[in-house]
């Protein structure tokens, strides 16, 4: 199980009209930040976790089911901290660094909001 906090919300970042969230760590660029969620990892999580469709993501007490988890997802967490939420329903052309998350409705966010990923 992997954890993080949310450290800061970009201007642009909490649109909920979009049904997406993007998510970075701490060295994303400052253009990056004005689009996305801010996270650290809590020292507490486990060095080897492995996401799977059908586990959960909360966001606090909101808890969505992985519906899809593009290839990039668990590389891209680890280097950069990246990965995008994605709220609809999964595409025919998935989005290769998304985890697609059902209900299909983005989650109230604020700084210090853990995420708590395959639950």
């Amino acid at each position: 199980m992997l954890k993080t906090r949310i450290t800061a919300i970009g201007k642009h970042a909490d649109s909920k009209e979009d049904g997406l969230i993007i998510l970075f760590d701490e060295t994303a660029s400052d253009k990056l930040r004005d689009v996305s969620l801010i996270h650290e990892v809590l020292p507490d999580f486990e060095q080897k976790y492995e996401l799977k469709v059908g586990q959960k993501v909360s966001f606090d007490q909101q808890e969505y089911e992985i519906t899809y988890l593009g290839p990039l997802v668990e590389s891209n967490l680890m280097s950069i901290g990246h990965t995008i939420f994605d709220f609809h329903q999964v595409p025919d052309r998935p989005r290769a660094n998304a985890i697609y998350l059902k209900p299909h409705g983005e989650p109230d966010v604020h700084v210090g909001t853990i995420i708590t990923f395959g639950a």
